[in-house]
């Protein structure tokens, strides 16, 4: 029972957050915030996050994997339902603008130092209930709960959030309330025994064996949320759309990429039982493919197709990049390790707008090449992890040098 509810818990942790990122932004100037103070709020809480994940996985190594969760989801659940109470204050004339401002940023941050141990601990659950084989299709579950969870978000503000955001918020926190619930319930410690008190925080990682996946992660999300920043652009300054009309094709095409990704790790990936480095080797392949697509069609048709197959091309090549990692740490180092790649999944995605932003200013088209550009730098860390007698990989099952 324990994976079925911490999948639940994590689609309503990932349907939380990306409510939030994309009703905040709008409702923001309904309030009478600058875009960039509603920027400073997101920018701000996400840097948090990313800050206390290192830190949540030694706890999740200390404490267990329960008690970490419980927490980060509890306070998903409560953020929309103080939210909402704020927004709901703030309507009725009893706070300001600027109140309401500083008090959603508390609200914020605060819960972004509580759930910042949910993806760590969630990935030592996963590493703990799967065998080296069956790893790639534990974390795909991670992945796709999070793609699920974003889709469910995209689809609540769409039918409600743009006519009763209190109300959509309201729901969210119900929703997470109910899986919270559930996981309190039924969730059980999986973390192994130790074998003496505080040796986990003396062995240090085995970096070696880690930072091909680490510069993996960074790599990936920086050409995922790049793309995020410059699709609606594209589609407005080459196709002649509007911005209403760009940002709903938009919206769309980044739907198609999610829920590609959504199918692929969470069907495929758990039902093909390739090895991670197989995952890794064809999702490269697929992605440069794809974002070469992106990068040379005139036609908007041929990038929704190129969008669909990275999104595939993602779906093979993140789980199996998660796999490689957590066989790589250890069965003891799993919390930690997450936390690291926690933090620089942060990273990239705070890259990635920036500089998907910046070359879109030089040509609409830059940033798609140089998307193409850093796949393919992913799609030559992935073959000299594969190659005999590469740094580390879990190659046709078998864990790589040193890592056994």
């Amino acid at each position: 029972m324990t994976t079925p509810v911490l999948f639940l818990g994590l689609v309503a942790n990932a349907l939380a957050h990306a409510s939030l990122l994309i009703m905040l932004p709008a409702l923001g100037r309904e309030i009478g915030w600058s875009d960039l103070q509603t920027g400073v709020l997101l920018s701000l809480s996400a840097f948090a996050l990313m800050l206390v994940a290192p830190l949540w996985g030694r706890v999740c190594e200390r404490r267990g994997r329960r008690p970490v969760l419980l927490v980060g989801l509890l306070a998903a659940a409560l953020f929309p339902l103080g939210f909402a109470l704020l927004v709901e204050l703030w309507r009725g004339g009893a706070v300001s603008a600027l109140w309401l401002f500083g008090a959603v940023l508390l609200l914020r941050l605060v819960q972004a130092l509580m759930s910042g141990g949910v993806m760590p601990a969630a990935q030592a659950v996963l590493a703990d209930l799967t065998s080296a084989e069956r790893r790639a299709g534990g974390m795909g579950l991670m992945g796709a709960a999070f793609g699920l969870g974003t889709i469910l978000g995209g689809a609540l503000a769409w039918r409600i959030g743009g006519h009763d955001v209190v109300s959509a918020f309201l729901l969210v926190g119900a929703v997470a309330g109910v899986a919270w619930l559930l996981l309190a319930w039924r969730l059980v410690e999986t973390a192994p025994a130790r074998p003496s008190a505080g040796e986990q925080d003396v062995a240090p990682l085995p970096w070696r064996r880690l930072w091909p996946h680490l510069l993996i992660t960074l790599l990936g999300l920086s050409i995922y949320s790049l793309l995020q920043q410059v699709t609606a652009l594209r589609l407005q300054d080459l196709h002649g759309l509007t911005a209403g009309g760009s940002i709903a094709r938009a919206g769309l095409l980044m739907m198609s990429t999610m829920a590609a990704m959504v199918l692929v790790q969470g069907l495929l990936v758990r039902r093909l039982r390739w090895s991670p480095a197989w995952l890794l080797r064809s999702g490269a392949l697929l992605a440069l493919g794809a974002l070469t697509l992106t990068a040379l069609t005139p036609d908007p048709r041929w990038l929704a197709l190129g969008m669909a197959l990275l999104g595939a091309g993602f779906g093979l090549l993140l789980p199996g990049n998660l796999a490689g990692l957590s066989l790589g740490a250890g069965p003891l180092a799993q919390a930690r390790v997450a936390g690291v790649n926690v933090m620089v999944q942060g990273l990239g995605m705070a890259l990635g707008p920036v500089s998907g932003a910046a070359l879109h200013q030089l040509d609409p088209l830059a940033p798609y090449w140089a998307a193409v550009v850093l796949m393919t730098l992913v799609g030559l860390v992935v073959l000299r992890m594969c190659a005999p007698g590469g740094v580390a990989m879990a190659a046709d099952g078998v864990v790589g040098e040193g890592a056994r």
